[in-house]
């Protein structure tokens, strides 16, 4: 009777670090900065997932770097590279708002998210890794 609680509670544990593992295939980057940061970081993640094939990643950029998102800028090409690859692009709601940008304003298949530093945060609890180049 002892055993099978032993071995009920060694499952237990080793099923939540399967899980885990499987969490921390994912990847939160963040991006922010100038435009050589911008790009440094879109550059990176890239580079990652030719590495980290199997890893899910998501790019979340906010402060004045939001404005690269925007379907005018000259970075739209790389935005569209690295969506291509299957990164996920998420702009700060809250930047938006301080740099006058709307949603109707970003490249196309960039996601919105509240707060971008929440999103980090809820990522990170929720598993995933954190990087920021």
């Amino acid at each position: 009777m002892k055993s099978n609680k032993l071995l009920a509670v060694f499952l237990l544990i080793m099923s939540g670090f399967a899980s885990a593992e499987t969490v921390s295939e994912a990847i939160v980057v963040q991006a922010n900065g100038d435009k050589a940061q911008f790009e440094r970081a879109l550059k990176m993640t890239s580079n990652m997932h030719d590495i980290l094939t199997t890893s899910k990643f998501e790019i979340v950029v906010f402060g004045p770097a939001v404005k690269f998102l925007a379907d005018d800028s000259d970075e739209v090409p790389l935005i569209q590279k690295i969506q291509s690859e299957g990164i996920k692009v998420i702009a700060c709601g809250r930047s938006m708002q301080t740099e006058n940008i709307k949603e109707s304003d970003l490249t196309s298949e960039v996601a919105v998210t509240p707060f971008g530093a929440v999103h980090i945060v809820n990522r990170q609890k929720q598993g995933w890794q954190y990087f920021r180049p």
